[in-house]
């Protein structure tokens, strides 16, 4: 298990690898993340990985095309519409909301 927090919501919730973000923040929308393709076409789900980036899936390139767009650098943001977490490897992933 690992503890998936979301920023600034403070929403916390325990999920069991492997599990996209989009279906965990279905589930959970306290965590207070917005959407509004679902399909990494216009990057509303962008999200600062605080924390545990090495606990998610990598990412596909229709993903990368959209943090091109906005000047996003991978390995620090990530479309929840696209990334899982997927390994066990840290305790724990914190994501920010991206705001801008």
């Amino acid at each position: 298990m690992i503890k998936l927090r979301f920023e600034p919501s403070g929403h916390e919730v325990a999920v069991e690898p492997p599990m996209a973000i989009v279906d965990i923040t279905d589930a959970e929308p306290e965590a207070d993340v917005p959407y509004s393709c679902r399909s990494a076409s216009c990057g509303t789900c962008r999200v600062w990985v605080l924390e545990g980036g090495d606990a998610l899936s990598t990412p596909e390139q229709d993903e990368l095309d959209v943090l091109d767009m906005f000047d996003d650098d991978p390995a620090k943001v990530r479309l929840c519409c696209q990334a899982k977490v997927v390994a066990s490897a840290t305790e724990r992933v914190v994501l920010k909301v991206h705001d801008g």
